[in-house]
């Protein structure tokens, strides 16, 4: 039972450390609210900072690929316990950040800049309800689970896992990966656009586009007809004139 207990202390732990460095994240690509945001740190030549970062955001994104794989997890579980297995990965997240936002090197070139006070208002306005549509987009397939809490939850109380399913509404409905286009896009919303701003927009995309094949693979291999289906439905990130069809299970691995 002991067992039981620290392994859902290690899984609370580690929501309040993903909510915490979603925060941050937040802040950080804001510039406001956070120790080192996006413009601070020891300057460098451009070059070498576009190197730089663009190289933390492969970083980055190499590890959330590898560790996101249906065959990294099978492995993995030899040696983490199930239970416990996304907890882990969201500790590995949050150190990745860290690694991320202590390296990264600012690039003060700025590439747009809104003066008019009720502009950018609205600006951050439009940035924040981006970041409320991505963690609103958790809860429609299973937040607690995608959080790593309703695993170690189902087997404190010894219960069986519930199948990781997703009816395709609302979000989910219009494009297959709202999570992934407010990455792609929380980076430019901003009223004053460095090119720290750009590189990481633009680094975020190139994974995302990368990364979209991979996960969909192992979508497709877990549930087969029923993803190809949706996929043939909708989108994957602009709702252009795809019809939204019938409901289908699908289970979003962003």
């Amino acid at each position: 039972m002991i067992r039981k207990y620290l392994m859902l202390a290690y899984a609370a732990g580690a929501y309040v450390v993903a909510l915490v460095n979603i925060a941050y994240i937040v802040g950080f690509l804001a510039d406001f609210g956070v120790p080192k945001s996006i413009s601070d740190g020891d300057p460098a030549p451009v070059w070498i900072a576009v190197a730089i970062d663009a190289g933390l955001i492969g970083l980055f994104g190499v590890h959330h690929s590898i560790t996101a794989r249906t065959s990294f997890k099978r492995w993995w579980t030899k040696f983490i316990p199930a239970p416990i297995e996304r907890a882990t990965y969201l500790y590995m997240t949050a150190a990745m950040t860290v690694l991320l936002v202590v390296l990264w090197r600012p690039i003060p070139i700025t590439i747009w800049e809104v003066l008019s006070v009720w502009l950018a208002g609205l600006i951050y306005a439009a940035y924040l309800a981006t970041w409320v549509m991505m963690f609103s987009a958790t809860f429609h397939f299973g937040h607690f689970g995608f959080f790593g809490l309703a695993q170690a939850w189902e087997n404190f109380r010894t219960t069986p896992p519930r199948p990781s399913t997703m009816m395709a509404r609302y979000l989910y409905a219009i494009i297959r990966h709202p999570i992934s286009l407010g990455w792609m896009t929380t980076p430019l919303i901003t009223p004053h656009l460095t090119g720290g701003h750009l590189v990481f927009a633009a680094a975020t995309f190139a994974y995302i586009i990368l990364a979209t094949r991979f996960e969909e693979a192992d979508l497709i291999e877990d549930l087969g007809e029923s993803y190809r289906t949706y996929r043939e439905r909708v989108p994957a990130f602009v709702p252009f004139l795809k019809k939204r069809g019938q409901s289908g299970a699908t289970t979003p691995a962003e």
